[in-house]
């Protein structure tokens, strides 16, 4: 071990991965989503990530979205490329597994540079937002919907979705993005009607969610929004905002702003390529599934260089520290939300990380590190499996 100004080094001794289930009640799934279903409980896979050093320390990152993928990454790469590390350098970490990662799709990227950060701002006894130089101790959010279902009292109409955002807007929400039905013809029946009536009270945005086969529809729909002011235009084409050509084409012909890259796992390296090509006017920045916070950040600083903003997908309170600090972003995305049932957001937390004040605000977590506690009695109530990995060997990602 090596001599640092704050003693001899730590080493990451230990990496385990617990997994478990969620519960979701009147949910299901309709072409591939989670949708309203009363009386179907769903139990999607989470897990926590512990990364344990040799004096005792450790951090932690929960999981929700793409498990699978993401717990079979991160015990490939733990035995090679955390086992013995320095937790603190978190740039040369990051830069490892980038690289070793630059044959899949850097999913097990996210969940490993989180817990660090966690672990770094215990060891010095500060948030993250503290150690990433963050300026305010709240955010903006805006109500992010369920896609749409087939319930007579879910969200499937344009009266449903005009009687949800007057709810979201009542409960102090200054902004409101739908997930509709993918049908464009539907879409724009919906996205007018909440233009309509909610267009001058908050701040609207649709997430089509790459659905639109046609470029064709994909205009037709954002005619819609031009009409009506809205705020932005996510991911509408089916290529999954893969191609620069139809992106730059689409956002010609439109003057509603188009936000990109969701779906894109290239980290800020590619997302250099969107942003110098003048094609979106916002990206989406996502520390679970792009990069942690260090890809995070540094794909803000790209986005702030260019005149563009970074708009953060879904929650976290990995989310809210990198909000904290960054000045090109509007909005936390608060969701996702229907007016009959919940998501799965805050479970696997012991208190509400996500609350929205009445003026539509989200706070930053304060306590060290994340400033969260892991629900370990949720997770060992619902636990499906656990790894223990302590010992070095070969990552199986050459």
């Amino acid at each position: 071990m090596r001599w640092r100004r704050d003693g001899w080094d730590m080493e990451i001794s230990e990496v385990v991965v617990d997994e478990f289930t969620y519960r979701l009640e009147d949910v299901g799934t309709d072409r591939g989503r989670q949708v309203y279903e009363p009386g179907t409980t769903a139990e999607p896979p989470g897990f926590v990530l512990t990364i344990r050093t040799t004096d005792g320390e450790e951090g932690h990152y929960r999981g929700f979205m793409f498990v699978p993928p993401m717990v079979a990454q991160v015990e490939m790469a733990a035995s090679e490329f955390l086992l013995g590390r320095d937790p603190l350098e978190r740039e040369a970490i990051w830069g490892d597994l980038w690289t070793a990662f630059r044959t899949t799709d850097h999913l097990g990227v996210g969940p490993i540079d989180i817990a660090l950060w966690d672990l770094a701002g215990t060891h010095y006894g500060a948030s993250v937002s503290e150690l990433l130089g963050g300026y305010r101790d709240r955010v903006p959010a805006y109500a992010s919907t369920y896609m749409a279902d087939r319930q007579p009292d879910g969200l499937n109409s344009p009266e449903s979705y005009v009687a949800f955002g007057e709810d979201c807007r009542d409960r102090g929400y200054p902004a409101y993005k739908m997930h509709p039905t993918g049908d464009p013809d539907r879409d724009a029946e919906i996205c007018g009607a909440v233009g309509e009536a909610l267009g001058d009270d908050m701040e609207l945005m649709l997430d089509p969610a790459n659905e639109y086969d046609t470029y064709s529809g994909a205009l037709a729909v954002g005619r819609v929004l031009d009409e009506h002011g809205y705020f932005f235009y996510e991911d509408p084409m089916a290529d999954a905002g893969e191609s620069l050509h139809m992106a730059r084409r689409l956002a010609g012909q439109l003057d509603t702003p188009l936000l990109g890259l969701e779906h894109s796992r290239t980290g800020p390296y590619g997302f250099a390529n969107y942003v110098s090509e003048d094609v979106f006017e916002y990206v989406r920045g996502d520390t679970h599934c792009n990069g942690g916070i260090t890809g995070a950040m540094k794909t803000a600083h790209l986005a702030e260089s260019f005149g563009v903003d970074i708009e953060f997908h879904v929650g976290g309170p990995s989310h809210l520290h990198c909000m904290s600090a960054i000045r090109n972003t509007n909005y936390f995305e608060k969701g996702l939300l229907h007016p009959e049932t919940e998501w799965m957001a805050d479970q696997g937390f012991t208190h509400d990380v996500e609350a929205v004040d009445g003026d539509g605000h989200v706070s930053v977590p304060d306590g060290p590190g994340l400033g969260v506690e892991i629900d370990w009695d949720l997770v060992e109530r619902r636990r499906t499996d656990r790894t223990v990995i302590d010992r070095t060997g070969a990552s199986g990602l050459a």
